[in-house]
């Protein structure tokens, strides 16, 4: 795993100074946030991406990647007028990468419109695919990259936003981060996000519970069992709320990068784990529980034994 973000970065302050908040920057620090990263200038994120993926992908496991997924939960602007050439709509970024990986063989696939869920989808669908191949060495990449406008503020319901690229191999036969299981709970009611706001809010809780609480019991374990539950960096609030209701002390959720970095759409999970593998705190069979909600609205959890 490996992921990178925009060298900008400013603090809730600054952001509230240049008018690119909803709430004050008083309310969202007391919500666990500090700092963002996004793109100054542009919102191509095809830099990042590549510079995540290559520091992953070498020449001991490059021959054996069948396939690429792209994930991007907010679909890019493209910027058309009269004169413009319709062909600008069919530049793919992820036939750019592995072009620019220099990867011949692997099919490549883009997905999208699972909101923050969308890495967590890929990386079930290309485990699913691997048990069926029969070629030993037979890898996916899966890579993530999201970006708001320019135009955008760097707040969503109450959470502050960063941009950021990530980039998983997903092997067979991998002797760290083993996949266990995963469970989606998908609410497609929900579909229209800016009209279900207040009811999103009002769900999140109970259905957050239940995926995370069928995500374990499906792996054939107790909540007891999980030693770390891997966020994604939405608001400390929240995470003091739903560790209430799945009976998990706070000192099990490692919450470290949502003052650092604040929430990513679709890379918090593999940000974190590079972090906290970094620092020491991942061991050997440590089961690990990756939970994210998604607009769309779907709430998901992967659980994994390192």
């Amino acid at each position: 795993m490996s992921y990178r973000l925009p060298k900008h970065k400013e603090s809730v302050d600054e952001l509230e100074k240049d008018g690119r908040l909803n709430s004050p920057a008083s309310l969202l620090r007391q919500f666990g946030f500090e700092y963002c990263h996004f793109q100054k200038s542009s919102n191509d994120m095809s830099a990042l991406l590549l510079e995540s993926a290559q520091e992953i992908v070498t020449p001991k496991n490059r021959e054996g990647i069948s396939r690429i997924f792209l994930y991007s939960g907010v679909e890019d602007e493209i910027e058309t007028g009269s004169n413009s050439n319709v062909l600008d709509l069919f530049r793919y970024p992820v036939a750019e990468l592995r072009h620019k990986l220099g990867l011949t063989t692997p099919n490549v696939l883009a997905v999208s419109q699972q909101g923050c869920s969308g890495m967590l989808s890929i990386i079930d669908m290309a485990s699913r695919l691997l048990a069926t191949s029969d070629t030993p060495n037979d890898s996916i990449l899966c890579v993530g990259a999201d970006t708001l406008p320019k135009w955008s503020k760097r707040e969503i319901m109450y959470n502050l936003m960063s941009d950021a690229a990530a980039s998983v191999i997903v092997s067979r036969d991998c002797s760290k981060n083993r996949i266990v299981h995963f469970h989606q709970e998908i609410q497609s009611y929900y579909w229209d996000t800016p009209q279900h706001e207040n009811e999103l809010l009002a769900s999140y809780f109970p259905l957050a519970q239940r995926a995370i609480e069928t995500a374990v019991a499906g792996a054939h374990l107790k909540m007891s069992d999980i030693k770390w539950l891997i966020p994604h960096n939405v608001s400390m609030r929240s995470w003091e709320i739903l560790a209430k209701l799945l009976h998990i002390p706070m000192n099990r959720i490692w919450t470290e990068n949502i003052a650092r970095i604040g929430h990513t759409v679709s890379c918090d999970h593999f940000i974190n784990l590079v972090e906290m593998e970094k620092e020491g705190l991942l061991k050997k069979g440590d089961n690990l529980a990756l939970f994210t909600f998604g607009f769309g609205a779907s709430w998901s959890c992967l659980i994994l034994e390192h």
